[in-house]
């Protein structure tokens, strides 16, 4: 148990790491955010990462791309900017489209252009409240779909419980809040970048470090420099975004099977 937990073995102590099952895959949880997490925009829409978590054990491990949504009265906001330089405030689940990125450790969120283009909107960003819960999308032909009471679970006691690991301020809670706010605000594709740290100026890197636990600011400082020795020095990773991908993951992972202790799990 003194050796490195790396994500393969942190999932299969988890047990989600079976992708062979047909059954429909885990609820999920999203971390709550401290302020809106600013979207990428360009001509194919708007796009954020935004952390998840397990909230079931005995269901399998999301493949890539499945759909998730928003439990009824789900705490999301988008945050609109106008041309004009005015914003708008709007319930998000009508608008957004979630999607896993990597397995139940993050969800992409996305605003297509036609809606963009409807709501009048230039900008966004994106606020998640506490309790936030997201179920996979019902397929007609799933051999195993979700039982009403499993969902009750999932998104009652569970989520209640999983509040003290990832929406209240902790050390580790505010670290994957930083880190993931530098994954968003690196750039896509397998390429050296950042060398000289320069995503600590990036405006949502340099606000949110501002509101964190020290301990947060701490964790998100080492997973970072121990990536620019990953990509500079050993080059073993091609990517910064790639690498804090990896321990943003992993942390969220370590968070889970403790989250999973305090409920009960195995």
């Amino acid at each position: 148990m003194n050796r490195p937990l790396t994500l393969a073995g942190a999932a299969l102590l988890l047990g989600l790491a079976s992708t062979a099952a047909k059954a429909e895959p885990q609820v999920l949880g999203i971390v709550s955010s401290l302020e809106p997490q600013p979207m990428s925009c360009g001509a194919s829409g708007c796009r954020v990462e935004l952390t998840s978590f397990c909230l079931e054990q005995e269901r399998h491990n999301p493949l890539p791309g499945q759909v998730y949504l928003p439990m009824e009265n789900a705490d999301i906001r988008l945050v609109g900017q106008r041309a004009d330089g005015s914003s708008v405030t709007l319930p998000a689940g009508p608008y957004l489209h979630f999607t896993t990125a990597r397995g139940f450790t993050a969800l992409q969120a996305s605003l297509d252009p036609a809606t963009l283009r409807s709501l009048g909107l230039v900008g966004a960003s994106i606020m998640v409240g506490k309790q936030v819960s997201l179920v996979p999308e019902a397929d007609a032909a799933d051999p195993q779909p979700h039982a009403a009471d499993e969902i009750a679970l999932a998104t009652g006691p569970n989520r209640l419980t999983a509040q003290q690991f990832y929406d209240d301020h902790s050390a580790n809670a505010d670290a994957l809040r930083l880190s993931n706010a530098m994954i968003n605000a690196l750039p896509q594709g397998y390429h050296r970048e950042d060398s000289d740290g320069r995503i600590w100026n990036a405006p949502q890197v340099a606000s949110l470090a501002t509101k964190i636990d020290p301990a947060g600011l701490a964790e998100t400082a080492k997973m970072h420099a121990d990536c620019q020795t990953k990509v500079d020095v050993t080059h073993h990773v091609d990517s910064m975004r790639a690498c804090m991908q990896e321990s943003h993951d992993l942390l969220s992972l370590r968070q889970n099977i403790d989250l999973w202790s305090a409920i009960g799990g195995s």
